[in-house]
């Protein structure tokens, strides 16, 4: 694997993930912060601690607590990515009007009810 997400000799593309960029390549990895960094900006969202939900990670089907997850902040937004895999699990961005959140690499967030 090429790990720069473009064309080799061949002329094919590298099958890596979408965010190849953002991941990082061998020797040169983006530094990255655990998932309690994303833990103030959801909280705005949803009014609930995320760091001690439990997610499945739809690429590789590792179930972990969300602060072991990778979260990176240097990009337009925030991304975090399996601990295990390094697929992205979310991503966020703020806008001064709107907020976007893609969950599409959770299989599901299970969050526990206080009480």
């Amino acid at each position: 694997m090429s790990g720069n997400n473009g064309p080799d000799s061949s002329g094919a593309k590298d099958p890596g993930f979408e965010d190849q960029d953002i991941a990082g390549i061998a020797g040169n990895a983006i530094a990255h912060l655990d998932g309690n960094a994303v833990a103030g900006p959801l909280w705005e969202l949803f009014r609930f601690d995320i760091v001690a939900a439990v997610g499945r990670c739809k690429h590789c089907g590792a179930v972990r607590v969300f602060g072991e997850t990778m979260v990176y902040v240097d990009a337009p937004g925030i991304v975090v990515r399996c601990a295990s895999c390094e697929g992205v699990l979310l991503r966020l961005v703020e806008t001064p009007t709107r907020y976007w959140l893609d969950v599409s690499g959770l299989s599901y967030l299970q969050i526990d009810r206080e009480g």
